[in-house]
């Protein structure tokens, strides 16, 4: 009898280990889902003009389920990311605390990476982009960063500029080599300090 109840205890066990392996399984890391090379490459080309395509782009672009408004007038774009208090954290890696552009926190944070990945992205697919703002706010603070086309192209680097001719080639060069890349991602800061204004700034 005991060894009946230690056999079904064993199998118990495998069965609950085995589903939580599995459940971590299909949740993948958040670095993966930064890997969207296959919905840039297919927009390279695109025109500011054509706003069906431009929205379609946005929406399909890393934490999408944040965005609040985009807005496209002429050859500008600008895109607006609300999160709650409690979401804070993740997104700008303090909790209540004010922030700082040249923190640990806030260069590791999930928004230091959209603010790179989505200027990269959305410059090297729409043709004729010219000015791009990516907004942000929770209840406690407010960022905005703007840039124009000019300052990214003496920017960008030549790898990072032919990365769009496949879906593989965006991924690993300009995610994984780039935006995934603590270093760089201090050096694109660095580059347009003056284009991210915090409100309000310790």
């Amino acid at each position: 009898m005991k060894k009946i109840i230690l056999v079904l205890l064993c199998i118990g066990i495998g069965l609950s280990s085995g589903s939580l392996f599995v459940l971590k399984q299909e949740k993948p890391p958040e670095e993966e889902g930064w890997k969207d090379g296959r919905v840039v490459v297919r927009h390279v080309g695109t025109s500011v003009s054509n706003t069906a395509a431009i929205q379609e782009l946005i929406q399909q672009l890393p934490f999408s389920d944040a965005l609040d408004n985009v807005s496209i007038d002429g050859s500008s774009v600008q895109m607006s990311y609300r999160v709650t208090g409690q979401e804070r954290i993740d997104w700008t890696g303090m909790n209540t605390e004010n922030i700082t552009r040249d923190s640990q926190s806030f260069l590791g944070s999930r928004l230091s990476k959209l603010i790179m990945h989505h200027t990269l992205a959305l410059f090297l697919s729409i043709s004729d982009l010219v000015e791009l703002e990516i907004q942000y706010s929770d209840p406690f603070t407010r960022i905005v960063f703007s840039v124009d086309r000019p300052r990214i192209e003496a920017y960008t680097p030549q790898d990072i500029d032919r990365a769009t001719s496949s879906s593989d080639r965006f991924n690993r060069v300009v995610v994984e080599d780039y935006i995934l890349v603590d270093s760089r991602r201090l050096v694109f800061l660095e580059k347009f300090a003056d284009s991210l204004k915090i409100i309000p700034e310790k």
